[in-house]
C-alpha cells in the first residue's frame, strides 16, 4: 500500500505539469476565442457546444434534432444520430459546467495525442500542448468552439498507437476508430488504412464498432437516421455552401477556382476522395518504413481534403504532422519542408484573417485572393502527389537493386 501512495505521489508532479500549461492557456483564451465571448463574467460563446446541447434537449422532448438551430446565427446539428444519443449526458447540470468538461477533456484528448506521438513525458508535453492551443488556429478554434475534433483524433490515435500494442485491452483496437467514424463519417479512411497497413483484425473491428452504433441509432432514432443518410446521399452539405473560404477541402477549393454548380461539386468529391485513397496509399508506404507519426497524420489531413466541408478547425490533424516533419524522421528535406509548409499555413489560418468571406463572397474573388484562401487544400494536394511519385521512384530502384543483386555471378 505504502508502496502504491508512493507512486501516486510521484505520478503527480508530472501530470501537473503535463496537464497545467495547457489548461491554463486554454481556459483564458476560451473567452477571447469566439465573437461575442466575456471574459467577465466568464461567459466563453462554445457556440458548436450549444448546438450539440439544443439538439440533445430537443432529441429528448421528441423533436427533429436537424430541425435544431442556435438563436442568432442558427447553426444547425449536422452529425449522425449517434453523436447526440451519446452526448445525452449535457442536460445533466448547468451549461457552464459542461463548458469546463468539455474544455478539459479535450485537453486531455490533445494530450494524450501528443503522448502516444512520442513527445516526451513532462515538462516538454505540456508547454508544446499549450504552443499548439495558443499558435494552432485548428486546436484553438476546436476548443473555442467547442468542437469534438480533439476528442476524434484521440480515439483514432489511440487504436493506430496503443500505449502497449501487445497486451490485450478492455476495449478492442479499432472499435475506438469504429466510435470515431460513427460519430464523424471521416475517420472512415483510416479503416481503408488500418486494411492496408495489415492491420486487418482493428480493421474489421473498426468496421463492426461503426456498423454498432450507427444501428443504434436506427434504432433509437429511426425517423432522423433515415433523415441523415437520404440528405448525404443526395449531397446535401451546409446553408454557408461550399465556396465559403473556411471550407478548406478540395470541394471548396475547386467551386471557388470555377462555380458553385451541382456538377462542380459532383467532379470536386470525386476528385477529393481519389486524392484521399492515394494519400492513404501513400501513408501506409511510409508506415512500413517507420514514419508511422507522419502516415497518421497524413490520413488525417487527407479526411480533410476529401470531405465536402472541411472547416479549419477539422484540420486538428496538421499537429501531428508538424511533429512528425519537426522531429527526427527519415523523410527527404524537400518533404519535411512542404509538410512544415502545409502545417504552418493551416495554423495561421491566413484565408479568414486576411479575406472578405460569407454570404458568397467568394464568388468574386480576384485571382489572387483565390490563391490565398484554396493555397491549404493545394499544398496538400502537391504534397501528397510529391510523396506518391517518390515512394513509386523508391520502390522501382528497390527492385532494381534487388533484381541486380539475385543475377550478379560471384568472381
Amino acid at each position: 500500500m505504502s508502496e502504491l501512495l508512493g507512486r501516486m505521489r510521484a505520478g503527480l508532479p508530472r501530470t501537473a505539469v503535463e496537464w497545467l500549461p495547457a489548461l491554463v492557456v486554454s481556459f483564458i483564451l476560451l473567452p477571447l476565442v469566439i465573437a461575442s465571448g466575456h471574459v467577465w463574467p466568464y461567459d466563453p460563446n462554445t457556440v458548436d457546444l450549444r448546438v450539440y446541447h439544443l439538439a440533445v434537449q430537443d432529441m429528448v422532448n421528441g423533436r427533429d434534432i436537424y430541425l435544431t438551430s442556435t438563436p442568432g446565427d442558427n447553426l444547425k446539428f449536422i452529425y449522425p444520430p449517434i453523436a447526440a444519443i451519446l452526448m445525452t449526458p449535457l442536460l445533466l447540470g448547468p451549461f457552464v459546467l459542461w463548458q469546463i468538461i468539455w474544455t478539459i477533456v479535450g485537453t486531455g484528448a490533445l494530450l494524450s495525442v501528443l503522448r502516444r506521438i512520442r513527445v516526451p513525458r513532462g515538462l516538454a508535453v505540456g508547454v508544446i500542448a499549450a504552443a499548439l492551443v495558443l499558435a494552432m488556429e485548428p486546436i484553438r478554434t476546436t476548443m473555442g468552439y467547442g468542437q469534438v475534433n480533439t476528442m476524434l483524433m484521440a480515439l483514432v490515435v489511440a487504436d493506430l498507437l496503443p500505449d502497449d500494442p501487445d497486451t490485450v485491452r478492455r476495449i478492442p483496437r479499432g472499435a475506438l476508430i469504429g466510435l470515431a467514424a460513427a460519430i464523424k463519417l471521416t475517420p472512415l479512411l483510416f479503416v481503408v488504412f488500418a486494411f492496408l497497413i495489415i492491420k486487418r483484425r482493428v480493421a474489421v473491428m473498426a468496421t463492426v464498432s461503426f456498423v454498432f452504433f450507427t444501428l443504434i441509432a436506427w434504432i433509437l432514432l429511426p425517423k432522423e437516421s433515415s433523415e441523415y443518410w437520404r440528405s448525404l446521399g443526395k449531397g446535401e452539405v451546409n446553408t454557408a455552401g461550399p465556396v465559403y473560404v473556411g471550407n478548406q477541402s478540395v470541394t471548396g477549393a475547386l467551386t471557388r477556382w470555377f462555380a458553385e454548380d451541382r456538377r462542380t461539386v459532383i467532379a470536386a468529391l470525386a476528385v477529393g476522395f481519389v486524392i484521399a485513397f492515394f494519400a492513404t496509399l501513400v501513408s501506409a508506404w511510409w508506415w512500413r518504413r517507420g514514419e508511422k507519426v507522419f502516415a497518421i497524420g497524413l490520413v488525417g489531413l487527407a479526411t480533410c481534403l476529401a470531405s465536402p466541408l472541411s472547416w479549419t478547425h477539422h484540420y486538428v490533424w496538421a499537429a501531428i504532422l508538424l511533429i512528425a516533419v519537426t522531429m527526427r524522421s527519415t523523410l527527404p528535406r524537400w518533404a519535411v519542408w512542404l509538410g512544415r509548409a502545409w502545417a504552418v499555413w493551416i495554423a495561421l489560418c491566413l484565408p479568414l484573417a486576411v479575406l472578405p468571406y460569407g454570404g458568397h463572397k467568394e464568388l468574386d474573388y480576384t485571382a489572387g485572393q483565390k490563391l490565398v484562401g484554396n493555397m491549404g487544400p493545394t499544398l496538400g494536394t502537391i504534397l501528397v502527389l510529391a510523396l506518391g511519385i517518390h515512394a513509386v521512384v523508391s520502390m522501382r530502384k528497390e527492385r532494381a537493386a534487388r533484381v541486380a543483386a539475385a543475377t550478379t555471378v560471384p568472381g
